[in-house]
């Protein structure tokens, strides 16, 4: 093979890799953002492959490309993803750990492979040249074809274990972009001592070091081995905290039942207290008509009154639990200065408990969206409507307009501080119970923001056994 035979098949093998590169990137950026995908991404990423390719062909060094690439990713990130902008810090370390190691360990193989070759030929032949030619050409293929399928297969590898990853933070970002950093500087400080110059001659350090030819392999596949288990550990840890998260609502919820059903059993204790001393105090009054104690009598009456009026419900809704959670919620909206209004009748389709849960947090939320505003000017409208086989609850309430949503969630950021520190609380604990309760149903959770007014629909289905009554 002529030289320049070899200088175009080394060309053509430089344009296969520099390709390689770029589909790995989008591979692993389409991983990390895959719960946001566009036509605008779908534009960057040819543009950013013809760049790739078109920055290969400049006679310029290595690193000035993948910098100029580095700063193109980083801008558009800062433009599109301006709140995940470290997970783009994230895909870029990974990608570029992924192709030094990748790198670390075709050089092995091809060393091996020239080294192989090399003892065939013959410096006395006159086509030494050319079958040495012939042989870097056969060397450097088989480097790039074993970085080309190194490199994908590694970079598949993290896309299935990242695909679906929760949210970073800048804290995640730092713990699993170390094993990427620390591959990087290790491939590149083994990569500087491959070949050495020193005065004429060279120091080849797979030649000094045969053994190496294993050892470097080994450390390539052990860092990208403990990389891909942080990051799968990492995810189960996420995953554990999200179960302890819903495990501690749900025993806060099961608590803010059981207080309501105690109340109800209160409630109504009380009621068949009065009604049982009702002919004792029908005989007092009696006594003082009879003594002319009319004075006594007004006053006695007065305070019968106000204990009757303690018991009475102002919303009566067919059902002892859903009566205490409504009267309760209305008596602190008033307390409060908050208008409470509520159409609301049970009719047993729903089980009492998950609807419990459902009014709780809707309208805890409610009130205290009201109590951020000056006295007078909250309100809250509770409804509860039958369409077909299906409940709506809604809720209206009045607020200070402000209602952070994050981009891949339909559900508020909290505003509270958890109750719980180690647990990352990425929405409003209440909606997000909320919606868990209406999957539950088979249905969902719509939020509606107008101006200062929030507005939750809860759509639920009916149960089955409740549907074939009603047929």
């Amino acid at each position: 093979m002529s030289q320049s035979g070899f200088e175009m098949v080394n060309n053509i093998l430089d344009m296969w890799k520099i390709a390689i590169q770029a589909i790995m990137f989008l591979v692993l950026w389409s991983a990390v953002f895959s719960v946001k995908k566009g036509k605008r991404d779908g534009i960057a990423a040819v543009l950013l492959f013809f760049v790739n390719i078109g920055l290969g062909l400049l006679p310029c060094a290595v690193w000035v490309r993948y910098a100029v690439l580095a700063l193109l990713v980083l801008g558009y990130s800062g433009v599109n993803y301006k709140k995940q902008i470290g997970e783009a810090v994230f895909v870029m370390l990974g990608f570029y750990n992924l192709h030094c190691l990748s790198f670390l360990i075709a050089s092995s193989i091809y060393e091996k492979i020239i080294n192989v070759i090399m003892k065939t030929l013959d410096v006395m032949q006159s086509n030494y040249q050319q079958e040495m030619n012939q042989c870097m050409a056969v060397g450097m293929f088989w480097l790039v074809f074993s970085y080309s399928v190194l490199f994908m297969a590694m970079t598949v590898i993290l896309n299935r274990i990242i695909k679906g990853a929760a949210v970073m933070v800048w804290q995640d970002i730092l713990l699993l972009s170390v094993l990427n950093f620390v591959g990087s500087m290790i491939a590149n400080v083994v990569s500087g001592l491959l070949i050495v110059r020193i005065d004429r001659d060279a120091f080849v350090l797979f030649d000094e070091k045969p053994d190496l030819l294993w050892k470097v392999p080994m450390i390539a596949v052990f860092i990208f081995a403990g990389e891909a288990a942080l990051i799968y550990f990492w995810q189960r840890y996420r995953v554990l905290l999200a179960e302890r998260q819903k495990h501690f609502v749900e025993e806060q919820q099961v608590k803010a039942m059981k207080k309501r059903l105690e109340e109800a059993e209160n409630f109504y204790g009380s009621i068949r207290k009065v009604r049982h001393e009702m002919k004792n105090h029908m005989a007092n009054i009696k006594g003082l008509a009879e003594t002319g104690q009319y004075g006594e009598i007004e006053e006695y009456v007065q305070r019968m009154d106000e204990t009757m009026q303690e018991l009475e419900y102002r919303y009566v809704t067919g059902n002892a639990v859903t009566d205490v959670i409504i009267n309760d919620k209305w008596r602190r909206a008033e307390k409060a200065g908050i208008r409470f209004e509520a159409d609301f009748q049970y009719g047993g389709e729903i089980p009492v408990f998950d609807l419990g849960i459902i009014l709780n947090n809707l309208l805890d939320n409610a009130i205290e969206a009201c109590e951020k505003l000056e006295p007078g000017k909250g309100f809250i409208h509770l409804e509860l409507r039958r369409r077909k086989q299906f409940l709506l609850l809604e809720v209206e309430n009045s607020f200070d307009g402000i209602v952070p949503i994050r981009e891949e969630s339909s559900l508020p950021v909290t505003t509270k501080q958890s109750a719980l520190p180690v647990i990352i609380t990425e929405h409003g604990i209440g909606l997000q119970n909320v919606r868990d309760v209406a999957e539950r149903y088979f249905g969902g959770v719509k939020i509606k923001v107008k101006g200062d007014v929030f507005h939750v629909t809860v759509m639920l289905q009916q149960e089955i056994q409740e549907m074939e009554r009603v047929k």
